[in-house]
């Protein structure tokens, strides 16, 4: 804690009580027409999160396949590592990214790999092409980039940084050297500082104090 933040344990540690305006629970009823018309979204922010749910979902399914069957597509790979899925919980972490700016930090969950993309997903689409493929060729010199390039023909800068993304974290849960930390954080600690990510915690909950900590370091 800062020097700054002067705390008297004998005012913080009297007797009391914390208490919080109700919060609503699963009252959100709106239509996406009732959503268009309020003008909440366009129709193209609509199906930019419709996209963002189905890429985590799919890489999810990927992975599952990879760990229970062998493969994927046809494509035969063994990954003996640890991968904590979190298949069903796309629209929480495409949702909480939704509402993020590129500067906006974040610590992953014990199941991160939604939150992870939600949030390199959002900072692809709001950086602008310049300043994402100065982050694409500068990371690594390039070495992630590279590979995310081949077989890729005549694709927007923003295409290719979705498979620099999509790519670099894969390639970090299979603990390859071109992964987005060279594949010494796995599945559970990927962080890509320029997009925001920040590394997740094996205890689960775990982030939420150093989440708090980066937040106080922000104000």
């Amino acid at each position: 804690m800062p020097k700054s933040q002067y705390i008297d344990p004998k005012e913080m540690r009297k007797a009391g009580e914390i208490t919080f305006t109700p919060i609503p629970v699963n009252q959100y009823k709106k239509t996406i027409k009732e959503e268009l018309k309020a003008k909440n979204f366009t129709k193209d922010d609509l199906k930019r999160i419709y996209h963002d749910m189905v890429v985590i979902r799919e890489f999810e399914t990927m992975l599952q396949l990879v760990k229970t069957t062998g493969g994927y597509n046809g494509v035969e790979y063994n990954n003996p590592g640890p991968a904590h899925l979190s298949a069903g919980q796309e629209a929480a972490a495409v949702g909480m990214a939704y509402m993020l700016d590129i500067n906006d930090f974040i610590f992953g969950s014990h199941r991160s790999h939604g939150e992870i993309l939600a949030k390199g997903l959002r900072a692809i689409e709001l950086l602008d092409d310049k300043d994402l493929e100065k982050v694409m060729n500068e990371f690594w010199d390039g070495a992630t980039v590279n590979v995310a390039k081949k077989a890729f023909k005549g694709g927007s800068v923003k295409e290719l940084g979705i498979r620099f993304l999509l790519y670099g974290a894969l390639a970090e849960v299979f603990a390859r050297t071109t992964g987005f930390n060279k594949g010494l954080g796995g599945s559970m600690h990927t962080f890509f500082t320029p997009f925001g990510i920040y590394p997740n915690n094996a205890i689960v909950g775990g982030s939420g104090s150093i989440a708090v900590g980066a937040a106080l370091y922000k104000k």
